[in-house]
């Protein structure tokens, strides 16, 4: 009972921990990763927060989404940002269930990549989504509104491209079963059985605890 304590203990401050640095990067990269066209401005702010939900999964993802973005905007453009932080960590948080979701379906490393990079799409369209809610209020109507579309979308597409690089084209993905926070894709091994027959054992089925 106490070795099970201490693991919830050292899993909750290791997700803490995690959380708050990817926080501090969603913020970092969507202040000063980014370059500004006019009325167009792109930041690496989502492409964090899909590399995010890929390694950590959805809360981290949500977390590190919704808190990074809520300070990057509060820091460069104050109006948007409580739109900001429910907007970004929806997002984290579907694209990181959604990948949850196609691990179980998917085996491979190129079907994996596909799933990861819809599972970023369809995030993708919800940050889009969102924001062109939020600029209904800030246009006055909803055909104003699509003015701010083709910007968002052409944020969601490279955030996408982004992501899915530096996850399978630099092999970050590898992290993920290694940081613990993502259940490994591999099915574990069966339950111990031991079976004997006349006092003596003539059979093993899954791993030997002995061998631990």
């Amino acid at each position: 009972m106490r070795e099970k304590s201490k693991r919830t203990a050292k899993f909750a401050t290791k997700t803490v921990v995690y959380c708050a640095l990817m926080t501090a990067l969603v913020t970092m990269a969507t202040v000063t990763l980014g370059f500004r066209t006019g009325d167009f401005f792109f930041n690496c702010g989502d492409a964090v927060i899909f590399v995010t939900a890929a390694l950590l999964g959805p809360l981290p993802a949500a977390v590190a989404g919704g808190l990074g973005s809520f300070f990057a905007d509060l820091a460069v453009y104050p109006a948007t940002m409580f739109f900001t932080l429910i907007i970004k960590g929806l997002e984290g948080l579907v694209c990181g269930l959604l990948m949850c979701l196609f691990r179980k379906i998917s085996a491979g490393r190129v079907l994996s990549a596909l799933c990861s990079a819809a599972a970023m799409t369809v995030s993708g369209a919800l940050m889009m989504t969102g924001y062109y809610v939020c600029n209904c209020f800030f246009y006055g109507t909803p055909v104003s509104a699509l003015a701010a579309l083709p910007a968002d979308a052409v944020q969601a597409a490279a955030s996408v491209a982004l992501a899915a690089a530096v996850l399978y084209g630099l092999g970050l993905i590898k992290l993920r079963d290694r940081l613990g926070f993502v259940k490994p894709s591999v099915p574990p091994a069966p339950e111990y059985v031991r079976m004997t027959s006349g006092g003596k054992d003539v059979a093993y089925r899954g791993n030997n605890p002995a061998d631990d």
